[in-house]
């Protein structure tokens, strides 16, 4: 019989990658890589889109601050052009209100220190007056289209003008001028806005204790507001 002789066993061959299999991993990475980026535009998009609704929401507010002192404005014009001049030295002085910032001395730039008085309205101080008031019916608007019923609130003061304070005359009037204070309070009961202006008779008109006319000064209120550094465009002093 003849013997068998047994062969060896070859050696089993490795595997090797094949083009295909780096294709797959190329297209795995562009697709994480697509992912990361769309979720970053998402992202920044929701940024942005709630970065401009808080914009938008502090101009609104900013918007009904001025409004309501302007608002304030008027109601003090009112109550001048109905009080007698004999009468508007009353107005400047303190009568208990703790809103009361009468002044009684300059600044080193020859200015009243201190607001005014709060200014009385027959019998009722004009401080955190609501506006509109009820009588002006306003709604608050639908669902698609709503609005705020209350504007916000204002406080208005009064003093003596600059002239007479630096003649040391801070609650007596001879000129039948007087400066006015407005503060407007939005909503938010955060945002204010101050208007001041200098009230007096129309020029070449007599004096029948009228303030008819009034140059405003708008200022925004906040850390610097209404100082000298401001910047100045259209009447508006911009912190």
């Amino acid at each position: 019989m003849l013997a068998r002789h047994s062969q060896p066993a070859r050696p089993a061959r490795s595997a090797r990658p094949t083009p295909r299999d780096g294709q797959r991993g190329a297209v795995l990475l562009i697709v994480l890589m697509l992912m990361v980026t769309l979720f970053g535009l998402g992202m920044l998009s929701l940024w942005t889109t709630n970065g401009n609704l808080e914009v938008s929401g502090n101009i609104n507010q900013r918007a009904q601050a001025l409004y309501v002192a302007q608002a304030g404005v008027e109601r003090a014009r009112a109550v001048l052009n109905a009080t007698a001049p004999t009468a508007v030295s009353a107005l400047l002085k303190a009568s208990g209100n703790p809103e009361d910032d009468v002044p009684g001395s300059l600044d080193g730039n020859g200015n009243p220190v201190g607001a005014g008085a709060i200014l009385i309205d027959g019998t009722t101080p004009v401080r955190n007056i609501v506006y509109p008031p009820a009588s002006f019916g306003r709604t608050a608007g639908t669902v698609n289209a709503p609005r705020a019923v209350v504007m916000g609130s204002y406080t208005v003061w009064v003093r003596n003008d600059t002239g007479e304070c630096r003649l040391g005359n801070y609650t007596t009037d001879s000129n039948g001028t007087v400066v006015v204070r407005a503060r407007g309070l939005s909503p938010d009961n955060r945002t204010t806005v101050i208007i001041e202006a200098t009230m007096g008779p129309l020029p070449g008109s007599p004096d029948t204790g009228g303030s008819a006319t009034y140059s405003p000064v708008l200022c925004n209120f906040g850390k610097d507001g209404c100082d000298d550094n401001s910047n100045t465009i259209g009447g508006l002093v911009a912190n």
